[in-house]
C-alpha cells in the first residue's frame, strides 16, 4: 500500500469550517475557492443524512494542465467536525484509492491532514510498482505544491464569503 501525507497548519479556520465546506460540496464554490485549478466538486447522488454514502464528482489541476485528479467517489466515512474519507470509483466499483481528510482544531486555526492511500495490503503490494508509475514522486509533489497553497486559500475563501453575508 501506498500512503502519502500531507499536513497543513491553517490559521483563522476551524475544523468545522472545513468539514462543512467539504462534506456538501457544490462546483460555485469550489471553483470561487481556487479559480482555474478548481473545476467541479458536487454530489451527484445522495446517501444517509450523515452523507455516508454520498457518491460526489470531483476535477481539480494539480498544478499545472498536465497533472489532473478527476473521477467520482463514495464517502465511507463522516465524522463531523474532524474526519471524511473518500473511496474513488471507476466503472460503479470502488477502488483501492483513499482520500482522508482529518481536521484538528488548535489554538492558532486547524491542522490539516489530507492523506492518499492507494493499493492493496499483503499480497496486493506486489501491486505497488505499477501504481508508482502513476503516483511518482513528481505526482506526489504536485500534490503537496496543491495542499499546502489549497488550505490556506480556503480559508480566506470562507472568511471572505461569510463577510459578504454579513454585509
Amino acid at each position: 500500500m501506498i500512503s502519502h501525507l500531507v499536513e497543513v497548519p491553517v490559521q483563522n479556520a476551524t475544523a468545522s469550517m472545513f468539514y462543512d465546506f467539504m462534506i456538501a460540496p457544490t462546483s460555485a464554490r469550489y471553483r470561487a475557492w481556487w479559480p482555474g485549478e478548481h473545476l467541479d466538486f458536487n454530489i451527484v447522488k445522495r446517501g444517509a443524512k450523515n452523507h455516508l454514502g454520498d457518491v460526489v464528482f470531483m476535477d481539480e489541476y494539480l498544478g499545472s494542465k498536465n497533472r489532473r485528479l478527476t473521477g467520482f467517489a463514495v464517502i465511507v466515512r463522516a465524522k463531523r467536525p474532524n474526519h471524511i474519507v473518500w473511496q474513488m470509483k471507476k466503472a460503479g466499483l470502488r477502488l483501492p484509492i483513499f482520500v482522508s481528510l482529518r481536521l484538528k482544531d488548535t489554538p492558532n486555526g486547524v491542522i490539516v491532514k489530507h492523506e492518499v492511500r492507494i493499493g492493496y495490503r499483503s499480497l496486493g503490494t506486489a501491486l505497488d510498482p505499477l501504481i508508482r508509475l502513476y503516483f511518482n514522486k513528481s505526482y506526489q509533489h504536485a500534490l503537496e505544491v496543491h495542499c499546502k497553497k489549497e488550505w490556506p486559500m480556503l480559508a480566506k475563501y470562507l472568511e471572505r464569503e461569510a463577510s459578504e453575508q454579513r454585509a
